[in-house]
């Protein structure tokens, strides 16, 4: 997956804040903890 790993490397060098929608949802939950744990954006549910 080189080509998710160079995108989600320029995520992380820029770091911004996304609006996730559904926040209940179990799929955009689980998105969400990825992203905050790898530090890739701020997440708004």
């Amino acid at each position: 997956m080189a080509v998710m790993d160079s995108i989600i490397q320029k995520a992380k060098a820029n770091k911004k804040r996304i609006v996730l929608p559904e926040g209940s949802e179990a799929r955009t939950l689980k998105a969400a903890e990825r992203v905050i744990k790898e530090g890739i954006a701020d997440v708004v549910l």
